[in-house]
């Protein structure tokens, strides 16, 4: 029998509530100090556990905090971070892969529109080193006679040796009409410096002409509107009824990948795979046509595709998938060999980092980076396109014997001048010619290869060069029936027999791998 006082009993409950709600608040009150405490004391870590607390970057955070409270002067954090990002990407030993503050992303975004001011060069970077990977056609670059596969070693001599690309490009970029000074190594040459006048660089992405019933049709870069602009030249051809097309992509260092699935898209129907995306699992993604084909097969008799050292990346996605569907020809040199895709991811601040994500594969599972698409028909460039750039600051005269002679007497031959024999030797016959040539362009005539001889025998080569595209003049006389295939290889053969290719210049730029 309970014989407890009910009101007794209830204040033994009221007591209890009470005595719990006070040691409630009393813990919340003294966990509130605590957390202040904590925060005041150490806001850094207590933001940096907040962001992430992923041990991996423990030792990211212990460097900041040190640096940010212990470094002898005030430290710009914002630049402490920007530096740490920078850094990352740095550490893929990417060439392709680059971090991009706002100002180098809006240049970066000109680039893809195609209008900016500059010299008109690809730019790629190797493991320390800033390459030329091709002179834009018709630039100021192509005009000074730069090359691809050139490495910059100083700009207005300041060392490039840690540059990133964009380093490099904010540095020869600026006004119309201002200089820029680079320092160049060609293979195994010595350095030789090079002024060029900067200009506005508007990137027509399709040219296009007709030539004896043939179409000339030249892609110079994959950029915005770039499959609208060919489409219009290929219906252009159709309509005035032409036989045969030469889709041009000669020193074409690519851009974006989907202009180049667009391209594709034209000469193959709707759902039919044009190339493959492959993660680093292996894992394989298609990308299929999406669109009616255009251009049927007989609408043209022949289509060929030319290509050489400096055609890469996007060049090398349509060249591919065109080989591997199409009756296309592939017509000139090996190409450059760039089998791997970028994608960029822009910030709110409209910095981007630029990463490589995926290869790429042809429609029959080939990936060709570092080696290239191998042509089905090989026309090299003669002699007169590889010669030495020459310092006008050097003297040749005659008794003397090097390899830079040999250039001196292709350049002259390639001119029109009767040069004997074309060897590393300045004989008397050299001699003559130098003279005969000197007096030809109202210079001193002393025999002697040096000062305004030299710039103005460099200056002549380059627009002879740019006058005579032998490798367009083969191919069309391969398609109007009036050389054979043998007999161009025999004359192509002849005229590349003094300076050959340098295979360890084309290997390194194999290896290595956008102004």
């Amino acid at each position: 029998m309970n014989n407890e006082d009910p009101k007794s009993s209830r204040l033994k409950v009221n007591l209890n509530v009470f005595w719990f709600i006070i040691i409630l608040l009393t813990t919340i009150f003294i966990t509130i100090i605590i957390t202040a405490l904590s925060l005041n004391g150490n806001t850094e870590r207590a933001v940096n556990v907040g962001t992430d607390t992923r041990q991996e970057f423990a030792k990211l955070y212990n460097v900041y905090d040190t640096l940010s409270k212990e470094y002898y002067t005030d430290v710009d954090k914002d630049e402490l971070i920007e530096s740490s990002i920078k850094g990352m990407v740095e550490g893929l030993n990417d060439p392709y892969s680059e971090y991009m503050l706002p100002e180098q992303t809006e240049e970066f975004e000109e680039s893809i529109t195609g209008d900016f001011h500059g010299i008109g060069a690809e730019l790629m970077q190797d493991d320390r080193s800033i390459i030329i990977s091709s002179p834009m056609k018709g630039s100021p670059a192509e005009d000074a006679g730069l090359q691809s596969g050139d490495k910059i070693i100083e700009i207005d001599e300041e060392s490039t040796q840690d540059f990133t690309t964009q380093d490099a490009v904010k540095r020869i970029r600026g006004e119309k009409g201002t200089d820029v000074t680079l320092t160049i190594q060609r293979g195994s040459d010595k350095p030789f410096n090079v002024t060029i006048t900067r200009d506005k660089i508007h990137v027509d992405s399709v040219t296009s002409e007709i030539k004896d019933n043939v179409a000339h049709i030249s892609v110079n870069r994959f950029q915005q509107e770039t499959a609208n602009e060919l489409k219009n030249a290929l219906e252009e051809a159709k309509d005035k009824e032409v036989e045969d097309i030469i889709l041009d992509f000669r020193s074409n260092p690519g851009g974006l990948l989907n202009e180049a699935v667009d391209m594709i898209n034209f000469f193959v129907n709707k759902g039919k795979l044009v190339l493959y995306l492959e993660n680093k699992f292996g894992d394989r993604e298609k990308v299929i046509a999406e669109n009616d084909q255009i251009i049927r097969e007989d609408d043209f008799d022949n289509i060929y595709i030319l290509l050489n050292e400096g055609s890469a990346s996007a060049s090398e996605v349509f060249a591919g998938a065109m080989r591997d569907l199409t009756d296309a020809e592939i017509i000139g040199t090996k190409s450059f060999g760039k089998g791997i895709v970028q994608r960029s991811s822009e910030f709110k601040d409209n910095s981007l980092v630029k990463y490589t994500n995926t290869k790429w594969l042809t429609p029959n599972g080939d990936w060709i980076h570092e080696k290239g698409l191998e042509p089905d028909f090989v026309i090299n460039t003669p002699d007169f396109y590889r010669v030495k750039f020459l310092d006008s600051e050097d003297a040749y005269i005659e008794s003397q014997s090097n390899d830079d002679i040999i250039s001196i007497k292709v350049m002259l031959d390639a001119l029109g001048y009767d040069v004997d024999t074309i060897d590393n030797n300045f004989d008397s016959n050299l001699t003559d010619v130098v003279e005969q040539y000197q007096n030809d362009r109202d210079l001193e005539s002393n025999g002697i290869v040096t000062g305004d001889t030299t710039e103005q025998l460099m200056k002549d080569i380059r627009e002879h060069i740019k006058e005579n595209d032998v490798q367009l003049e083969y191919l069309l006389d391969y398609i109007e029936g009036k050389k054979s295939k043998e007999e161009i290889t025999k004359e192509m053969k002849e005229n590349s027999k003094y300076i050959p290719v340098d295979e360890s210049r084309k290997r390194e730029l194999d290896e290595d791998g956008e102004e």
